[in-house]
């Protein structure tokens, strides 16, 4: 069994130099281990707390500054020294088209591959919006990809953003945190549309942040699986984040245990980010 692995979904804090109004705000996030979460901690560190083979890294914007996330780019330019890795940053989705080229004109920068802007709950009406698909298809021209966080149980969401995939075909949208279930059945029609476009993959991750038990996250795993494929669904840890309810080295233990073979767990811990995050 390969014990090499590449996370492609994954967050260093610099609480002193950076916002996070978020996290350290007047509402922070009411989680669990939160003191745990917002410890600050290197990559070194975070490699030898694990048994696997960290051998690349996809770091996702987490509101360092999100009036000039650039900041954040710049930062992991010194954070991050000793392994292959690539940023997702941050820009506005349904922003004027001239609005998201300027974002992206200031977001220049040798690790960046794609960008993200969290959509849950009624912000997900912001995919609705007409600009979106001229900045998405910008995003493919600049060969970006767009990281889709939403819960795709809202059918209507999810039939856009199968809409704006058909219509920009060469751009690569990568759906966060498993599709953020709640509603399983809507969930699982959702899964299986959004599997039939070539050109939507799916990080397995975030279960921290949902309401389902062991059962049920071992049943959207494999539901995933039977309708992605095994070349485009990718382990991710959410990390410092997965905390909330289990460790590191813990949380990739369990990825391993969901793969009845080895084919399957080198393919969803390795072989997929590595192509689709060019490492």
């Amino acid at each position: 069994m390969s014990t090499k692995i590449i996370d492609p979904h994954l967050h260093f804090f610099n609480l002193l130099e950076g916002q996070y109004t978020w996290l350290q705000g007047a509402n922070p996030p009411a989680w669990s281990n939160l003191d745990k979460i917002k410890q600050p901690i290197s990559v070194a560190e975070l490699i030898k707390s694990t048994n696997f083979e960290l051998a690349g890294l996809v770091h996702i914007e987490a509101g360092f500054d999100n009036n000039q996330p650039v900041k954040e780019l710049n930062w992991l330019t010194k954070h991050i020294k000793t392994i292959p890795y690539k940023a997702i940053s941050f820009a506005t989705i349904n922003q004027s088209n001239n609005a998201f080229k300027l974002a992206l004109q200031q977001l220049d920068h040798h690790s960046l591959v794609g960008i993200r802007d969290i959509t849950e709950g009624h912000d997900a009406e912001r995919l609705l919006s007409p600009h979106c698909l001229d900045n998405l298809r910008h995003l493919s021209q600049l060969k970006l990809h767009f990281e889709a966080q939403f819960e795709v149980e809202n059918l209507n969401i999810t039939e856009r953003l199968i809409s704006y995939a058909n219509q920009v075909s060469d751009l690569q949208i990568i759906i966060n945190h498993a599709g953020l279930a709640h509603n399983l059945a809507n969930w699982a029609t959702a899964i299986e549309l959004l599997a039939k476009q070539p050109n939507v993959a799916i990080k397995f991750s975030g279960f921290e942040l949902l309401m389902l038990n062991s059962e049920q996250q071992n049943q959207c795993f494999k539901h995933i699986l039977k309708h992605f494929g095994m070349q485009r669904v990718m382990f991710a840890s959410n990390f410092p984040v997965c905390q909330i309810n289990i460790n590191y080295n813990e949380l990739w233990q369990h990825y391993r245990s969901l793969c009845s073979d080895d084919l399957t767990w080198q393919y969803l811990s390795y072989k997929n980010a590595a192509s689709l995050y060019q490492l």
